[in-house]
């Protein structure tokens, strides 16, 4: 999940996992403070823990930086592979549009999606996701939601898993509508929303569990809501000072995309302006967003590439919050799991080796930077003092 916000539609996944499906536990893979848009998420991934906590999950892990800002390809086998090497999930649950398994099944197994209805600001496609392939009926046409579904379903299958799949159907407004309309309304709808005037904000809480929307109106007290109009100083240094080198050792960066932002650097107003400005025919808004982002925080094509063929998308497990009395949950990841399982950043020094350990450092440094531009009075908080969120 992304939770960005926690609305009703993923207070009804983690329902119905549980009524519907008879989980007997529920673990949660979640973005961190940054998502696939290529953007900050609204509000930081504590908070979006324990509203996901708060509707009924056992146990949030994180997803580490580079896959919660990958491509739809990338997001998935990060977070298949972080459920497989817990050693205790035996059924994968996720929304989609779609809402048929054997369909998107279909679609995973014939190549390449056709999707519908697309609306390129919003698209997940990229050259590393997207190939040629055999088309699929027009009676199994997608929408962008149902991608990254078909790409769980890959990864499932090139992990070789074993484990069982489930979806349900999106409930209420769809994936691109930007208004309130129903309680089942889009993330999308909401952060607009929450980008607005506070005196509407009310209008938000039919939208969310009430925990939820508590939980976003007393952070705000505090913090900013974030998108990438706050990042846009950061970026224009980062981009500034690598420009001599240019930026094809960044992930999802190639080199004439690298070329092309050298070349209209001297344009820059801000960062909303200047993805409009590198956008083409070749080349998605999502994608120039998801690139910018990695400039900025610093994530290399190298760096992905080892924790995708050294470690099978997953180095370790870093745990965010979870439920009280699910010790028994957490006994068994220890008993089961084949990856280190963090509890305590304070343990990482000694149960990661050199080279995981500067892995887990990108998403320390994404995280800390996040804090300090969303914090209202300035201050700076460590990783390393944010304690777990136990509900």
């Amino acid at each position: 999940m992304e939770c960005n916000p926690f609305h009703n539609g993923h207070e009804y996944i983690l329902t119905a996992a549980k009524e519907q499906f008879g989980a007997d536990h529920i673990v949660v893979v979640m973005s961190g403070d940054h998502v696939q848009r290529g953007e900050p998420a609204i509000v930081d991934k504590y908070l979006r823990t324990a509203s996901v906590l708060r509707a009924g999950a056992d146990l949030v892990l994180e997803l580490p930086v580079p896959f919660a800002t990958g491509s739809a390809q990338y997001f998935a086998r990060g977070a298949v592979s972080a459920l497989l090497h817990t050693g205790v999930v035996d059924t994968l649950l996720f929304g989609s549009e779609c809402g048929e398994i054997s369909v998107l099944r279909e679609v995973s197994q014939a190549g390449s999606p056709v999707i519908s209805n697309t609306k390129e600001s919003n698209d997940n496609s990229s050259r590393d996701t997207l190939h040629t392939g055999n088309h699929i009926p027009m009676s199994h046409r997608l929408s962008p939601n149902d991608l990254l579904a078909v790409e769980y379903l890959k990864a499932l299958e090139q992990f070789n898993s074993g484990l069982s799949a489930l979806t349900l159907p999106r409930q209420g407004s769809s994936y691109h509508e930007t208004e309130l309309k129903d309680r089942y309304t889009s993330a999308s709808a909401l952060r607009k929303h929450f980008f607005s005037d506070p005196v509407l904000w009310p209008e938000a809480a039919a939208c969310m569990p009430a925990v939820s929307y508590q939980y976003m109106t007393s952070y705000a007290e505090e913090h900013h809501f974030l998108s990438w109009d706050a990042y846009s100083d950061l970026l224009y240094y980062a981009l500034r000072k690598n420009k001599a080198s240019g930026y094809d050792r960044y992930f999802d960066v190639y080199e004439d995309f690298s070329q092309k932002i050298v070349s209209r650097l001297g344009e820059y107003k801000n960062a909303i302006s200047f993805i409009a400005s590198l956008k083409s025919k070749d080349i998605t808004y999502s994608h120039i967003s998801r690139a910018l982002l990695h400039i900025l925080l610093g994530i290399t094509k190298d760096q992905v590439n080892t924790l995708t063929s050294e470690y099978e998308y997953c180095s370790y497990l870093r745990t965010l919050g979870l439920r009280k009395g699910t010790t028994d949950l957490l006994h068994a990841i220890k008993a089961n799991s084949d990856r280190p399982l963090l509890s305590k950043l304070a343990d990482a020094r000694t149960l990661l080796s050199g080279e995981v350990f500067s892995l887990l450092e990108q998403d320390i440094f994404a995280s800390e930077l996040y804090a300090k531009i969303a914090s209202k009075n300035g201050g700076t908080v460590s990783e390393y003092r944010r304690g777990l969120v136990i509900l």
